[in-house]
């Protein structure tokens, strides 16, 4: 939908008028200056304020032309209730006034945000295969690892491991895991939505939008230092097929 000061625009165009230029106070259209006391509102609002009185005059305007149909715009100031003193935002409104004896000519359209739906995504671990070996034996000196898998889903803070397959000395690692990683999937977007907060600092956690990738590692679990990666496998999942 076309803001008042587009709309205006868009007629100066059609019409071949010069403008509209805009100043504190006025708007000159061609050689014709459009001059504004207080009580429009500050800043841009003002602007799409005075914009939309000179549409409801455009007759007088462009004489030639059409009248328009008045509508009104209504702008509501955004809080938060933590802030209350500190506005967060402009919510802007078109709205169509009918008199009471009246019906509208249609019916509200559902304009609510789309809400993801929440699943279960469920990861078998059986075992591994040619895993990376990245220690040696203590007693026969042999190359060995051992070898345990962590995976997520969303954040990788929340990441799950399987148990640790001791002392393979083939790079195979033999398990019976199971992964469950719940989610909330928006299926139009094919996205998975994901609440985190954005620093440490954050009161409010916020929504984003990731792609739906299941993230799996293989790792060497050591006793007296820092375990050591070995490799990963990144699957791209794709839940629907609409």
């Amino acid at each position: 939908m076309l803001k008042t000061i587009e709309i205006l625009k868009k007629l100066c165009q059609e019409s071949r008028l010069d403008g509209p230029h805009f100043e504190k106070q006025k708007i000159r259209i061609g050689n014709i200056i459009y001059e504004f006391k207080d009580g429009f509102g500050y800043g841009r609002t003002r602007m799409e304020n005075m914009a939309l009185n000179l549409l409801h005059r455009w007759k007088e305007i462009s004489p030639g032309k059409y009248s328009l149909v008045p509508e009104h715009l209504e702008t509501r100031t955004l809080y938060h209730p933590r802030k209350p003193a500190e506005p967060q935002g402009q919510l802007m409104m078109w709205l169509d006034m009918f008199e009471e004896d009246t019906v509208p000519p249609s019916k509200p359209r559902e304009i609510s945000m789309r809400k993801p739906e929440s699943y279960e995504l469920r990861v078998i671990i059986w075992n591994t295969d040619e895993v990376i070996l990245d220690d040696d034996a203590f007693f026969t000196g042999e190359k060995m690892s051992d070898i345990y898998v962590k995976g997520w889903l969303t954040k990788k803070e929340d990441a799950q491991t399987t148990d640790i397959h001791y002392r393979s000395l083939t790079g195979e690692g033999n398990f019976n895991w199971r992964f469950v990683f719940p989610f909330d999937y928006l299926a139009i977007e094919r996205k998975l939505v994901v609440m985190k907060k954005v620093s440490i600092f954050s009161w409010d956690e916020t929504e984003f939008k990731v792609q739906p990738v299941l993230e799996l590692q293989v790792w060497d679990a050591d006793h007296l230092s820092s375990d050591d990666y070995l490799g990963k496998n990144s699957k791209n999942l794709f839940f629907f097929n609409e």
